[in-house]
Parts: C-alpha cells; sequence; structure tokens
C-alpha cells in the first residue's frame, strides 16, 4: 500500500498537474497516477490565452519568452474577409505541449507533489485506487484522466449524450513567425490555426470533420499559408486526436471530482480547452481545501457556460460556408465589434463574458450582414 494521500489525481494532463499544484498549495498532500511516462505530447494548437497565463502564475508559473512566443492578439481570415483584434488585458503564449507539460512537472516537484509514472490504474472504491498492483489510499479522488474519463465511468459522471466530435492534427515548422497574432483561417469544412511557438517556429493545427485529411492536403484549401510554408521544413511528426463539445453529466459526487477534460470539453476551434483547464483545477483546489465539492460544481457550471455557447457558434459557423461569410463578413466591416467578441471570449474574469443576450444580438446582425 502507498502513503495515504489527502488527494489522488487519475491523469498527468496539464489539468490533473494544474490540479495537483493548486491543491498542494493549499496544503493538502497529493498524489498523481499515470500509465504513461514524460514527456506528454498531445496534438493541440498550443496557444495560451491570457486567462490561461494569469492561472499558471496564480500556480507559481510565469512564463517567459524562453519558454514560447508571446502572441498579441487573434486573427480570422477566409478566401475573401479578414478581422483582428488585439489583446487588451495581458498576454498570450504560443508553447509547445511538451514544453509547458515539462514546466508543469517541474513546479508540481517543486510543491511536492508525487507522481507515480507508468502505473495503469486496475480498479476504484470509495477510499482509493488500485493501479501498478499498488492501492493508493487517498480521501480525495479527482478524474483528469480526458475525454472518455474511467473516473467519470466509474463514479456514474459521465454524460451519456454522444460528444459533437471532429479531428484535429498538429506539426511544428520552422519558420520565423510573420506576425505577433494567433491566426485562424477557415476553409471548407476546416480550419487551419498558425501559432508562433518560438522565434524560429510555428505551430500548425488543423481541424475537420474528416479523419483522412491531413495537414499537407488541406494546404491546397490555404494558398496563403501555403506559400509562407513552402520553403520551411517540418521539425516535428504530424500528432494526431479528437477534439469535441461535451461535458460531464455531473462533476462531483461523494469523494469524486472531474477537471479539465474529463468534465467539460470544448472544441479545439475555440482554444480555450487549457485556459478553462487551468480554471477548473485552481477552482477545485478551493473546494477541496473547504472540503466542499458542492462550491466546484457551482464554480464549474458558471465559468463553463460561455464557452458553450461560443463553441456552438464557432460550430455553426464551420457547418454553415453561408453563415461563415456572413459573419466573417460582419467582422471584417466592424472591427470594434470583433474586438469586443475576442476580449469576452478571452476575458479575464467570467463576468466579461459575452451574455446570451449578446449572443442573440450578434445573431441578428449577422443575419442583416
Amino acid at each position: 500500500m502507498a502513503k495515504h494521500a489527502d488527494v489522488l489525481v487519475i491523469g498527468a494532463g496539464p489539468a490533473g498537474i494544474a490540479t495537483a499544484i493548486a491543491a498542494s498549495l493549499k496544503g493538502l498532500r497529493v498524489s498523481v497516477l499515470d500509465y504513461r511516462k514524460p514527456p506528454i505530447q498531445k496534438s493541440c494548437g498550443e496557444g495560451l490565452l491570457p486567462t490561461a497565463v494569469t492561472s499558471l502564475q496564480s500556480l507559481g508559473i510565469h512564463l517567459t519568452s524562453n519558454e514560447g512566443f508571446p502572441f498579441r492578439g487573434i486573427r480570422f481570415s477566409d478566401e475573401e474577409f479578414s478581422a483582428s483584434a488585439r489583446i487588451t488585458k495581458g498576454t498570450g503564449y504560443g508553447v509547445r505541449r511538451a514544453e509547458l507539460h515539462r514546466i508543469l512537472v517541474e513546479r508540481a516537484c517543486q510543491v511536492g507533489v508525487a507522481f507515480h509514472w507508468g502505473v495503469r490504474v486496475t480498479g476504484f472504491d470509495a477510499r482509493g485506487a488500485q493501479a501498478g498492483g499498488i492501492y493508493f489510499p487517498c480521501r480525495w479522488l479527482v478524474g483528469a484522466d480526458g475525454q472518455n474519463s474511467t473516473v467519470g465511468k466509474w463514479a456514474n459522471l459521465s454524460s451519456r449524450s454522444p460528444r459533437t466530435a471532429r479531428f484535429g492534427f498538429s506539426r511544428h515548422y520552422a519558420v520565423v513567425p510573420w506576425t505577433d497574432l494567433v491566426e485562424v483561417h477557415w476553409g471548407p469544412g476546416c480550419q487551419i490555426f498558425l501559432t508562433p511557438t518560438g522565434g524560429d517556429e510555428i505551430c500548425i493545427a488543423l481541424l475537420s470533420h474528416d479523419p483522412q485529411l491531413r495537414i499537407d492536403r488541406a494546404l491546397a484549401h490555404f494558398p496563403e499559408v501555403a506559400e509562407r510554408l513552402k520553403s520551411s521544413r517540418p521539425l516535428t511528426a504530424e500528432l494526431g486526436g479528437v477534439t469535441s463539445l461535451g461535458r460531464a453529466r455531473s462533476v462531483v459526487s461523494g469523494h469524486v471530482a472531474l477537471v479539465g477534460d474529463a468534465s467539460f470539453t470544448v472544441d479545439g476551434i475555440t482554444g480555450q480547452g487549457l485556459s478553462l483547464a487551468f480554471q477548473h483545477a485552481i477552482l477545485l483546489a478551493e473546494a477541496l481545501a473547504r472540503e466542499d465539492l458542492d462550491y466546484y460544481e457551482t464554480a464549474h457550471g458558471e465559468i463553463s457556460r460561455a464557452p458553450w455557447r461560443m463553441t456552438r457558434l464557432l460550430l455553426l459557423m464551420d457547418r454553415s460556408a453561408w453563415l461563415r461569410r456572413k459573419v466573417l463578413r460582419l467582422f471584417a466591416g466592424n472591427p470594434a465589434l470583433f474586438s469586443k467578441v475576442m476580449s469576452a471570449h478571452m476575458a479575464e474574469a467570467a463576468q466579461e463574458s459575452l451574455k446570451a443576450t449578446e449572443v442573440l444580438g450578434l445573431g441578428w446582425q449577422v443575419l442583416r450582414a
């Protein structure tokens, strides 16, 4: 039997490690289990919105240009229109996923988190988990094990509704960034994201409904991007994964809680996955310190509401070329509106998010565009 922990976290991705750090900073003893071993890679756009950067700072992690590339805004483009918005509060960072994972693990070790790598969980009960032939007792069990959470299924927290899934692929290219913006290029049934992750590299991420579509073939839909990449070389292998919009039936049950993608996922088109995961982690740690998981459940619902609305809007743009053209034409002709929408999307505080009435107002303006 392993040493008793106050908090046992299943899953050592960013959400799980952030939860472990935040709980340790509250004075709780934390152990983390994962069947994988570092470095842990994942296909993603690798952009951290200002909210994510601020959350990391509260965990004692202060990003600099040594770890990534600071970006100052976002641009949406299609074959006809383009709209840009600058970040008004804070700074975003493009950071390689493996580098972010290294930074999180290093900080977690500094605050006393115990990691158990390469151990697969084989069972749970009300007092802990069995993994790698060892029983890990705990007071609180946290599922940070992704969209198909084993913890969520065991605790009967997983949603019975199917998630709206798409396919994502990413790769790094050796090219000097030509902008300090994250660029989102919209094409037929797909989007390509360009995120600077260093002074001499960018991350290209592709999202689509076609599991066979890869970055090289998709670039035919984006001649401007293809032209910029024609003399560059790939630095990494192309990684693939699934991105989706979905949420757990509930995020707490007894002494069990879900965090990150195990609790709520937004399609990668929003760029908010890590921002939400870090906010979940900090809120859950506060709830554990208070011994009040109801606090976490309420707060989780509040911060998830606006991203759910925004994701649905962006996925509508993906499904309808007519709607996408209308939206981008509206934003291109009204930069102040696009800045307001993006400011709310990247909000530092939940109260800055777009309200339901504002989303309806935006819809009306789109129809008139």
